[in-house]
Formats: structure tokens, C-alpha cells, sequence
């Protein structure tokens, strides 16, 4: 049996291969002369045109939020709250908003 120690590989070793960002001077330019060259670009901004149009439904939307604020406010939902959350998003806009309201601490 192997230790660990024997088994893993140094990460000098394998870093130049593994991020064509590297620079050393051990030859990284000859390697990647398209990304060491300067000749790096910015994606085009996206075409509105080109979007997916997906219709949601307000039940669907109104789940979709309940999922973000529960997740922004580090309480993510365990596959058993899926049933809870989809009661909640089917009881209609004001319900929806008033539990969006406590899980937030929005006031008014």
C-alpha cells in the first residue's frame, strides 16, 4: 500500500500543463503563444434578439423568487421543501409576498 505522499504528484510539476495562463520562464510563451501574447478579447455583449423567450407561469415565478430569498438568506431548501414551497407559490401573490417579506426582513 502506498502512502499519500507517494501517490500524489507536486503541483509545480503538472501546473504549467494544466492553466494555459501560467507564465514561467521555462518556456510557457513557446507553449501558449495565443494566450501569453496579448491577443486575448472580450466576449460581444449578447443580442436581445437572440434571447429564448420562456413563458413562466406567476405560480412558477412566484416559486422560483421563494427559492432565490430562501437561498440568499443561507437557508436553502431541502428536496423535502419542495412540496412546501410549491403550496406557498400556488396561495397567490399576497401570500407569496407577505412570506417573502419574513424570509427577507423587508419591512412595510
Amino acid at each position: 500500500m502506498n502512502a499519500p505522499s507517494d501517490t500524489l504528484v507536486p503541483t509545480e510539476d503538472v501546473w504549467p500543463d494544466c492553466d494555459p495562463y501560467f507564465c514561467s520562464p521555462a518556456g510557457a510563451e513557446d507553449r501558449f503563444p495565443d494566450r501569453l501574447g496579448g491577443n486575448d478579447f472580450l466576449l460581444p455583449p449578447p443580442d436581445p434578439r437572440r434571447r429564448l423567450s420562456i413563458d413562466v407561469s406567476p405560480a412558477d415565478q412566484r416559486r422560483l423568487d421563494l427559492h432565490a430569498a430562501l437561498t440568499v438568506r443561507g437557508i436553502a431548501p431541502l428536496p423535502g421543501d419542495q412540496d412546501a414551497i410549491d403550496a406557498i407559490s400556488h396561495l397567490g401573490t399576497a401570500v407569496t409576498a407577505s412570506v417573502l417579506r419574513w424570509v427577507t426582513g423587508a419591512g412595510g
